[in-house]
């Protein structure tokens, strides 16, 4: 809906990953946002950094920023490069995270954007932590209503390995600070919203809301149809990072090489893709696995590729496969999920029971197994590759209609109604 800009709201969004970043899921939660928001009387403008911050661009994802999307970019300072001797930093100048640098320089265009335009409010998402740091300054400095946005949780109880101390000292303090001043705070899952009204009771329960991620259908249309073959393998794809803490597919292949040796499945008839999993698939430990497990000819680990080619994989894909198996990510959704439903290919999700598994369950998008129980894995995967030589794997796809509303035109409203709802 074209709405003339003099009657329109106007957002403040202050996000560090925003196209071209490609190296985080969550850029596509404030692209679409930011997409779509003007169909519900808002119009952005957003305050991020420069694209040389980040490790992994697409310009593909830049081509759907709307025309009245303003983009400010700002200088930054990152630890990890510009602060580092010898590749080492002291922890207290990455507080809350090593980009705590860009914020002097946000704080500053944020004013300047302030005094010479009218805005309505401001919001920022994490991680990282930073941003709420910067539009927390900016709420204080204009007086202006106040939206954060958790993707992910700031911290863990107990510590999450590996993070500093003098990081998990300073994060309830600065966490508490961001929640006092914003108006309303928006999760992306329903676990981190418990989560933070559990963290913070003071705060009413209508403050905090649940706006999950989605998928955009607009993203999967003009897709090629799948090319099919009598003599094409049984394939799975996996797309994105994997890490030996909790999405090691490891497991998965010694099942796999397992089901082999009893005769049940035949490796030749199968293959694993995996699209841009960086370091850990080139590490001693997998290639060590790979090899004693004689898969070399079974798993392929292919470069990043462009979001659009990405989901063209995925729909070419038998089986499309999720890994998040950990006790701290039992809360939390991987945002390929939705893309990975919308594909209307079934999904051999290795998680631990939690938010993951219930989506699974309440889509009956293909099998969940907790990978500590060999045994469910093993017949599940036997049951998904009977299903294949069948051909009756599109029986085990979540259907349309289960997916309405993960679609982010519709979680873009719900936004919109938190948002209306702080100014008004």
């Amino acid at each position: 809906m074209d709405k003339n800009n003099s009657s329109m709201k106007h957002a403040l969004f202050v996000a560090f990953h925003y196209p071209p970043e490609a190296n985080s899921s969550g850029v596509l939660r404030t692209l679409k946002f930011t997409r779509y928001l003007s169909e519900f009387g808002w119009r952005v403008t957003v305050l991020t950094v420069k694209p040389s911050a980040y490790e992994v661009v697409d310009t593909t994802l830049t081509a759907q920023i709307p025309n009245d999307v303003r983009v400010v970019h700002t200088k930054y300072i990152d630890t990890k490069k510009h602060l580092a001797i010898a590749g080492r930093y002291l922890s207290i100048l990455a507080v809350p995270d090593r980009w705590i640098g860009w914020l002097p320089w946000a704080v500053k265009a944020g004013k300047r954007l302030l005094r010479d335009e009218k805005f309505d409010l401001i919001f920022s998402t994490s991680p990282l932590g930073t941003a709420h740091l910067i539009s927390t300054q900016l709420s204080k400095y204009s007086g202006l209503p106040l939206v954060i946005d958790f993707r992910d949780p700031w911290y863990e109880e107990p510590a999450e390995e590996g993070m500093p101390w003098i990081n998990h000292f300073f994060a309830p303090k600065l966490e508490a600070r961001v929640i006092k001043q914003a108006s309303n705070i928006v999760t992306s899952t329903q676990q981190l919203r418990n989560l933070l009204l559990d963290r913070y009771p003071q705060k009413a329960k209508k403050n905090i809301t649940c706006v999950l991620n989605g998928y955009d259908e607009a993203d999967f249309e003009e897709l090629p149809d799948p090319k099919r073959s009598p003599n094409d393998p049984f394939v799975l794809v996996h797309a994105g990072g994997i890490n030996p803490e909790f999405r090691d597919p490891i497991p998965l292949f010694k099942t796999i090489h397992g089901l082999a040796k009893e005769g049940k499945i035949k490796l030749e008839k199968i293959l694993i893709r995996f699209i841009g999993p960086g370091d850990f698939a080139n590490s001693p430990v997998m290639e060590k696995a790979v090899k004693d497990l004689n898969m070399e000819n079974v798993v392929e680990f292919l470069p990043r590729v462009p979001y659009k080619q990405a989901l063209t994989e995925l729909a070419n894909a038998n089986i499309l496969l999720l890994l998040q198996a950990s006790e701290d990510t039992i809360g939390l959704v991987p945002a390929k999920l939705y893309e990975y439903l919308r594909s209307q290919k079934p999904v051999l999700a290795l998680v631990y029971p939690g938010a993951t598994q219930e989506i699974m369950e309440e889509t009956n998008a293909g099998w969940s197994v907790d990978p500590r129980d060999t045994d469910a894995m093993a017949q599940s995967f036997l049951s998904m590759y009977k299903h294949w030589q069948a051909a009756t794997l599109d029986k085990k796809a979540a259907s349309l209609e289960s997916l309405v509303k993960y679609k982010r035109r519709e979680l873009t409203g719900q936004l919109a109604e938190i948002l209306n709802s702080s100014v008004n």
